[in-house]
């Protein structure tokens, strides 16, 4: 697959970022952490875009590595304001994130120029049994239909996407990146990607706006 649809399929991440910034102040304040992590997702994929292209992506990665703690940064926040978790969760679950990351540069022999699988991994196994949890208890929703409920698609979605990074694409990274059947693999990511990206734009419509009750 060529580097330009490649860079478009990454790039759908714009479209939930821009639906968030343009519905950023129509939206409940709790719901806004989410439209910072869409941007970070834009800055990201712009910064690895262009280090790939001039020939610099080694010394993009250590953007990947802060790229995840603060995703999960601010996913973490996302689902405390909103309920889902308590402080003492999310505290201790940023502070096992950090440690894994020191512990990632440690068995790295100190190299920062590398991506942290063990915390890619970590970040991918929160987020999935948090959205997990999320989704199950949107059966309990009673004003809602779910295909207005923001949290059925933003949790549905995000679990896709997790579980595809934990369970596939951490399969290619450590195993087969070097074969063709691991290249595939590396191929539908770009396209799940999207996917997800695509529905999260759908989920940010869904979002209740500043003058209504939001009701778990």
């Amino acid at each position: 697959m060529s580097e330009e649809v490649t860079y478009v399929l990454a790039m759908t991440c714009l479209l939930p970022a821009i639906a968030g910034i343009c519905r950023y102040k129509k939206m409940q304040p709790e719901f806004r952490p989410l439209v910072y992590m869409m941007v970070f997702a834009v800055l990201l994929e712009t910064v690895l875009y262009v280090a790939k292209k001039y020939g610099y992506i080694i010394y993009a990665l250590p953007v990947v590595n802060l790229y995840m703690l603060l995703n999960l940064s601010f996913f973490l926040y996302f689902v405390k304001i909103n309920r889902y978790i308590n402080e003492k969760m999310m505290r201790g679950l940023l502070f096992t994130a950090i440690a894994i990351l020191v512990f990632n540069y440690i068995y790295e022999a100190y190299n920062i120029l590398k991506v942290y699988y063990y915390l890619m991994c970590f970040v991918s196994l929160v987020m999935l049994i948090i959205v997990i949890n999320i989704l199950s208890r949107q059966t309990m929703v009673v004003k809602y239909k779910l295909v207005n409920n923001f949290w059925f698609w933003f949790s549905s979605f995000s679990i896709i996407y997790n579980a595809f990074t934990l369970l596939i694409f951490g399969l290619y990274f450590f195993a087969m990146s070097d074969s063709p059947k691991g290249k595939a693999i590396g191929v539908i990511h770009h396209f799940v990607n999207a996917v997800c990206y695509l529905f999260f734009t759908l989920a940010i419509f869904k979002i209740p706006k500043n003058d209504k009750k939001h009701s778990f």
